[in-house]
């Protein structure tokens, strides 16, 4: 059985997100990771992945949309499935490690910028 205030902050975050996407006219988001077109769903999940926020735009990712989190400028991504899950071999341009995904939730919005909350290596944290 779920919480009326788990309903009702869900039902908040799906008209947040689809409104941003309206705003841009986009009814699919691509991976910021292998660049894969993700159809845009009415209902949770909204998205074959999971979807962050980054307060920066992140010049190496083309695909990103534009949208207003309490009065800040944020920048909306997308990572697919396989690419969390680790079927698409994603290597760290700088250090050539391995990016693990895995354990991101499927299906949700990360209020945070996942890629950038957890670097694989020093020379990723000078660079961001």
């Amino acid at each position: 059985m779920e919480d009326d205030a788990q309903v009702g902050q869900g039902e908040d975050l799906r008209k947040f997100i689809l409104a941003a996407l309206s705003a841009s006219h986009r009814n699919v988001v691509n991976c910021a990771l292998c660049h894969r077109a993700l159809p845009v769903f009415e209902q949770f999940p909204l998205v074959d992945g999971t979807l962050f926020l980054s307060p920066s735009r992140h010049d190496e990712i083309e695909y990103d949309v534009p949208c207003h989190l309490q009065g800040r400028l944020m920048h909306l991504y997308a990572v697919c499935v396989d690419c969390l899950e680790g079927v698409h071999k994603i290597i760290c341009i700088k250090c050539k490690s391995r990016w693990d995904g895995s354990w991101h939730q499927l299906g949700t919005m990360y209020t945070y910028d996942i890629l950038a909350a957890s670097p694989c290596c020093q020379v990723s944290t000078k660079h961001k």
